[in-house]
């Protein structure tokens, strides 16, 4: 009993260095409970692994919705690239050690002694199971809240080196991602005194065109041709997903 009593304090102390208000302390306890400890003890202990599959379809979720709030204008192939930075299992650890919660998952003393609790993916796991438990304990909106407050510096961090891509650089990495051609520039249209000279280009995917840009230079209207491809592309795309629901 005295072990019982032990752990709940141990994970009210957790909640609250977390800044976190949860109803049934028990979601908290198997959302750092390892299967490992099922071996060595007489009573059932439910562990991670299914809030961790709820974690993981909140966190990205949330982090999804986040991205499109502080950079609403990039490509969904942009999007899954920031995300998918965000959402492995590298940065999860990381997040999780800056929480300190290895110290309050339970472990069975194989696990324990082959250093289990400082383990990458253990980090990561737990990390996504906890939030698992607080989707299901306080709902959507709070857990969501929870993620930004814990990956917002992370966030910041990828939207910021996102937006230092010039438009032809992100056009690029774009036809990289969907396997087809890279993008082909063409001037189409050049006029005027050579210091004060207007060039129009336009940009082609799969053969076909699919963006002009105007400029005081060819690159000047290539960046521009090469950002109206890509809001034509992530168009194209949004209806496509519309079509398949």
């Amino acid at each position: 009993m005295s072990d019982d009593r032990e752990r709940a304090q141990e994970l009210h102390a957790l909640l609250d260095r977390l800044a976190l208000r949860i109803r049934n302390v028990e979601l908290v306890d198997r959302a750092l409970t390892h299967a490992s400890i099922g071996c060595e003890t007489s009573q059932p202990a439910r562990d991670y692994e299914t809030l961790e599959f709820l974690g993981d379809a909140a966190l990205g979720l949330a982090i999804a919705h986040e991205l499109l709030e502080r950079a609403p204008d990039r490509t969904p192939g942009e999007y899954s690239r920031m995300r998918a930075g965000l959402v492995n299992r590298k940065c999860l650890a990381k997040v999780a050690k800056g929480l300190d919660i290895a110290g309050a998952i339970r472990l069975g003393k194989g696990e324990e002694l082959s250093g289990g609790r400082q383990r990458a993916a253990l980090l990561a796991d737990c990390l996504e199971a906890l939030i698992g438990a607080v989707y299901l304990d306080r709902g959507w909106e709070y857990a969501r809240a929870f993620v930004i407050r814990l990956f917002g510096d992370e966030v910041e961090q990828a939207v910021t080196a996102e937006s230092v891509w010039d438009y032809k650089s992100r056009l690029q990495h774009f036809c990289q991602a969907e396997r087809i051609g890279l993008p082909r520039f063409e001037v189409v249209r050049s006029e005027g005194p050579d210091h004060r000279k207007e060039f129009e280009v336009e940009v082609l995917l799969r053969d076909r065109p699919s963006g002009r840009g105007v400029g005081s230079s060819k690159k000047e209207a290539e960046q521009n041709a090469a950002r109206e491809a890509l809001a034509h592309e992530g168009q194209r795309l949004g209806r496509a997903t519309n079509k398949v629901r």
